[in-house]
């Protein structure tokens, strides 16, 4: 099982390109809400399931199964570990976010 990997610069593009793409950020819930500091933002239509919950709560995403899964945090230390659980999970198309939100640019998709 494995994943892809995209690079920051083209995740508003991917995501103009791949409108069905779930997008599940895993950072802590303060990274995801903007209450951290610093805040990176999210993206537009995000779920967030913190890393840390993420094996306990796969069962929200069993109806996401057969949908593509764009994974990513702030700096890709933790939705890689994501990614590679999903696909182990039978997951079948799923993406990782290399760099994070700390490096994404383009602001035309973040909320």
């Amino acid at each position: 099982m494995h994943f892809e990997e995209i690079a920051p610069s083209t995740i508003c593009s991917y995501i103009a390109s791949h409108p069905d793409a779930i997008l599940l950020d895993v950072r802590t819930n303060g990274e995801y809400e903007g209450t951290a500091n610093p805040n990176y933002g999210t993206l537009k239509g995000a779920i967030n399931i913190p890393i840390q919950e993420l094996s306990q709560r796969l069962s929200e995403l069993d109806k996401y199964k057969d949908k593509e899964i764009l994974v990513y945090c702030s700096h890709s230390h933790r939705s890689p570990q994501a990614a590679y659980l999903l696909t182990q999970n039978g997951f079948i198309k799923v993406v990782n976010m290399a760099g994070g939100m700390s490096v994404v640019q383009d602001t035309t998709c973040k909320k």
